[in-house]
């Protein structure tokens, strides 16, 4: 079975790079980039343009702590994947912008894929190499989410400024042994078959765990701090259980629309607790809609621009080619 699907995967590849594979994926590229901006703006539209103006947060901090947020994780992946290959930052922040686009809009890993073919294309590395080094990534990814995730949620429940048990419908007797067993198990199969599932040195693997850990953390911090400007009387530990259940949500692989699943989340969670469900709806609103506008912004703009560069190149490889023959 494993043979079969790495023989469908090669000749996938093969056919991507012959004249018709290259046209079609072109087509393909061009017609999902422009469906998502259609989607955005009209994502943007069902939302509705006066509730968004009229739920607008006074404070400017709040605004450009959201700049800081949505730029993180492009800046930090330039660092992880420079540690394997040398990326120019300004070149490589075009596709990671991308892929924080197409992850949020499309699919869960749909950006990955954008990410390994602008390896290919741009960077002439091996599909095998860029394949491992970005499941590698997202491996030590998750493995960061998840454990800043238990951090946080151990150290509030641990000091008793948090019960889980209050808002969540499980046993905490046949909920933490079962949380267990799942590590366990989890643990030796990741042992026992790390050969296949993971490829990088070790050294390399501390460093970008590290930097993924660091990121979570100062990611948890602005988020809390945003929230934290616009609703100061709300208690800390609140904000930092909705951090936890935006981790975890976020790590759930293929779920679309995840932005949309944790603002409902979040939302049910505040009627338990002693939160303005009204205001924490504003305050959600408003990051839901600045974040689409700056993926339409950004993926139009670089899109247009990789239109062009590609236009570019592609008339300098034909000039070439008749220059060629002329001498011949």
């Amino acid at each position: 079975m494993t043979n079969r699907i790495k023989l469908v995967f090669n000749r996938v590849i093969e056919f991507g790079q012959t004249r018709p594979g290259k046209r079609l994926i072109r087509f393909g590229k061009y017609l999902i980039q422009g469906g998502i901006v259609i989607v955005l703006i009209y994502q943007i539209s069902v939302i509705g343009w006066r509730e968004i103006v009229s739920e607008l947060p006074t404070v400017a901090l709040f605004y450009v702590i959201f700049l800081l947020i949505y730029f993180a994780l492009p800046v930090t992946e330039y660092v992880t994947y420079s540690i394997r290959w040398p990326l120019e930052f300004w070149q490589s922040q075009e596709i990671f912008l991308k892929k924080r686009v197409y992850n949020k809009v499309v699919l869960g890993y749909s950006g990955e894929v954008q990410l390994f073919f602008w390896l290919q294309n741009r960077m002439s590395i091996d599909k095998k190499e860029a394949y491992e080094v970005i499941r590698d990534n997202n491996i030590l990814s998750t493995l960061a989410s998840t454990t800043v995730a238990l951090i946080l949620l151990a150290g509030f429940t641990g000091t008793g400024r948090l019960s889980i048990y209050d808002w969540i419908d499980y046993d905490p007797v046949i909920l933490i042994p079962v949380v267990l067993i799942v590590f366990v198990i989890g643990g030796y199969i990741f042992r026992r078959y790390r050969h296949y599932l993971f490829n990088m040195n070790r050294r390399h693997a501390l460093i970008i765990f590290a930097l993924h850990v660091g990121r979570m953390l100062l990611l948890s911090g602005l988020q809390v701090a945003q929230w934290y400007v616009v609703m100061p009387w709300v208690s800390i530990d609140i904000w930092f259980t909705m951090i936890v259940l935006q981790i975890i949500l976020s790590r759930i692989p293929f779920l679309p629309n995840k932005d949309l699943v944790f603002i409902g989340t979040s939302l049910e969670f505040a009627r338990h607790v002693d939160i303005s469900v009204a205001g924490l709806a504003g305050i959600l609103l408003v990051n839901q809609v600045l974040d689409k506008l700056m993926n339409v912004i950004l993926f139009a703009f670089l899109s247009i621009r990789e239109h062009r560069d590609d236009t570019s190149r592609n008339a300098i490889k034909t000039k070439a080619i008749n220059k060629d023959k002329d001498q011949v």
